[in-house]
């Protein structure tokens, strides 16, 4: 078995066939790598819409969150006190208040909609 083999890398067609199958290795592998590079281009430039897209959702959900905790009497303090604070917890706040903030918030919604309804 062993001779069987080696007769055939020393016989006089080997060589060419040998560098015929590194010829179409290396095209396979630089068709690869130009495949890779665009996927790689696209997935990167999806990542920035995303994380554009994410941004403005955070901001408008900060903004729906600031809507919704109503105008208390004492607006500087309440503005010192929500800065300290996180989303979360700002939002636990909100929900153990009376249900003014809520009802502010859900006019505005329901107003939205129904200007939305009317562009349609």
């Amino acid at each position: 078995m062993f001779r069987t083999l080696m007769s055939a890398f020393t016989s006089p067609a080997a060589g060419p066939v040998g560098f015929a199958l590194a010829v179409v290795m290396c095209g396979l592998l630089i068709a690869t790598t130009l495949t890779a590079q665009q996927r790689d281009t696209e997935l990167r430039a999806r990542i920035a819409g995303l994380t554009v897209q994410n941004q403005r959702d955070g901001i408008a959900l900060h903004a729906r969150l600031a809507a919704c905790e109503g105008a208390p009497a004492d607006l500087a303090k309440s503005r010192l006190t929500n800065a300290n604070l996180t989303p979360e917890q700002r939002a636990q706040k909100l929900a153990g208040q009376e249900p003014q903030g809520f009802d502010v918030c859900a006019r505005m919604e329901s107003a939205d909609r129904a200007v939305l309804e009317t562009l349609k």
